[in-house]
């Protein structure tokens, strides 16, 4: 252009310039300012430019539970689901330790390209209430769906005569030191509950701890607990033959699992309406086209009539989520579960 600026200029000045020359400056002229202003300049393509490929390699979703457990298992059945819908390798990357933290703090200092994944459960909004965590689960995070959640029963030992919620916890706070509670994880909202359903009584009703969920039935059975916020897989093969009985349900609604439990709520008995999920988040900030994307597919996934199917069949309930609904979810129960931190261990009437 310079070289044509000069040609005019001198044209104009009237300077004399061969014809051939002059004819030469004016073509120039005529086919650079007849292009669009698009080919006139065009600037070097940049990432941002460029149209975004996602999943552009393999992914990783990091799960804080040691391999062979049911929450393992619906991690790997997630993510051979993802791989096969998004086309790349999805590896499940057990870290367990630190009561979750350890897998919570590997997610929220990944890159937020959606390559990295957290498979989390309730417990991760307990945690920050009972010991400093190095995360905060609302500022480090992206939530992107729950995909099941795992109702609590209320059961009891079936050799007592109880038949209600309120029949029980009558009984319990007439004569606490003749009944316990069991729970199997610190820190769990099994535990949480049981601390929850003894307060005002002055610690009175023993709580026993046992190595895990399992060991919580067997004590059950043996007559040595009476009673535990437990899972419906864990007792249900207890239920038939009066071993155990249900008398209650967590959360706002019956359980499909057992659709003849009533709530809690609707014994009269409140404070019982956060429930155990298990969910995948991001980090901070990952893109919302990522998380999106992320969200339909595991709609989908929770949708197929098989990952339904085993998923009952662990005691969960299946959950078609949305990022806006878990995100929600996440911020009121957080509240909700720090409300029975403090008051299970104030032991004050709520």
């Amino acid at each position: 252009m310079s070289e044509v600026r000069t040609l005019t200029r001198l044209w104009r000045g009237r300077t004399k310039l061969p014809a051939a020359m002059m004819l030469v400056a004016g073509l120039v002229t005529g086919l650079v300012t007849g292009l669009p202003t698009s080919a006139r300049a065009q600037p070097a393509e940049t990432a941002a430019s460029r149209p975004m490929t996602y999943p552009a390699r393999s992914m990783r979703l990091i799960v804080p539970f040691p391999a062979g457990g049911v929450a393992d298992a619906v991690a790997r059945m997630l993510a051979e689901r993802l791989s096969a819908r998004l086309g790349v390798a999805v590896e499940v990357d057990n870290r367990p330790g630190a009561a979750g933290t350890t897998a919570g703090d590997v997610v929220a200092k990944a890159s937020s390209d959606g390559h990295t994944l957290l498979f989390h459960q309730t417990n991760m909004l307990i945690q920050p209430g009972l010991e400093p965590v190095p995360y905060d689960v609302v500022r480090d995070f992206t939530p992107v769906a729950r995909v099941a959640t795992m109702p609590l029963f209320l059961v009891i030992d079936g050799r007592l005569p109880m038949q209600t919620a309120q029949q029980w916890t009558t009984a319990v706070r007439s004569n606490p030191s003749s009944y316990s509670y069991g729970y199997g994880q610190p820190g769990s909202p099994a535990h949480l509950y049981a601390e929850y359903a003894v307060r005002g009584l002055s610690n009175a009703v023993p709580l026993v701890a046992a190595k895990g969920e399992a060991a919580v039935v067997q004590e059950l059975l043996a007559g040595r607990i009476s009673a535990c916020f437990c899972s419906f897989s864990a007792v249900q093969t207890h239920l038939r033959n009066g071993g155990l009985r249900l008398l209650a349900v967590t959360g706002m609604t019956r359980s499909p699992l057992a659709p003849q439990v009533p709530t809690l709520q609707e014994q009269g008995l409140d404070g019982y309406a956060a429930a155990a999920w298990y969910g995948v988040m991001a980090p901070a900030k990952t893109p919302r086209a990522i998380v999106a994307r992320l969200a339909s597919e595991l709609d989908s996934v929770t949708g197929e009539r098989e990952v339904r199917a085993r998923l009952m069949a662990a005691g969960l309930t299946p959950v078609r989520d949305s990022p806006e609904a878990f995100a929600t979810a996440i911020r009121s129960e957080s509240i909700q579960w720090q409300v029975i931190l403090r008051q299970a261990s104030h032991g004050g009437e709520p």
